[in-house]
């Protein structure tokens, strides 16, 4: 698995970059992949497109020839996988931080979390994300401009996601943004607690 972001010099030009995951990151997706269930094109564009036109922070990993869209969202974290035959799945996990995105957390709940623990979300988002505009995150991160093969693996993987992104194209004014808004956050509900 390789994170995958672009780093922008100067001149607004931009540069795809790669760089290894973590063992651990690694292996916590490995965990999430069973979880994901089909997302119909339909739902994805009445959804989780809506993460585009937000402030969340986000990465992608590359993993074979399939996308993992890593979103920063209530509950924690979303992923989304993107492949290059058009198939989408996805998840939402609870984060491990109790008070995450300012929800009631017990006493019992704080007592139980270890805020030194590593926390694979986080490092999922932002590792990739601190590294697209730091250079000494991307040499701690041994990353490296991406190949030509990989260039085409993520724009196979993601076509069809940018396909419909673009058919969306000028409908998205206001109502449609608070229907994916909503449409996402009951199809987030509480999230998959993975330990």
């Amino acid at each position: 698995m390789k994170y995958l972001f672009f780093v922008f010099g100067d001149d607004d030009s931009s540069t795809l970059h790669e760089a290894p995951v973590d063992e651990s990151d690694a292996a916590y997706l490995d965990r999430v992949a069973p979880l994901l269930e089909p997302l119909p094109h339909e739902d994805y564009s009445s959804g989780p497109m809506v993460i585009l036109q937000t402030g969340a922070k986000s990465s992608y990993v590359l993993d074979g020839e399939r996308i993992y869209w890593c979103v920063e969202w209530d509950p924690g974290l979303v992923v989304i996988r993107f492949s290059p035959d058009g198939d989408m799945a996805w998840t939402a996990l609870r984060s491990p931080v109790p008070h995450f995105g300012g929800r009631d957390a017990s006493e019992e709940e704080m007592d139980d979390w270890d805020e030194d623990a590593d926390n694979p979300q986080y490092n999922l988002i932002f590792r990739p994300w601190d590294a697209q505009f730091e250079e000494i995150d991307r040499e701690g991160m041994n990353a490296i401009p991406a190949d030509a093969a990989t260039a085409a693996a993520f724009e196979a993987a993601v076509a069809t996601a940018n396909r419909l992104n673009e058919e969306q194209g000028s409908s998205t004014d206001d109502d449609w943004r608070q229907r994916c808004l909503a449409n996402l956050e009951a199809r987030c509900g509480d999230g998959i607690r993975l330990s």
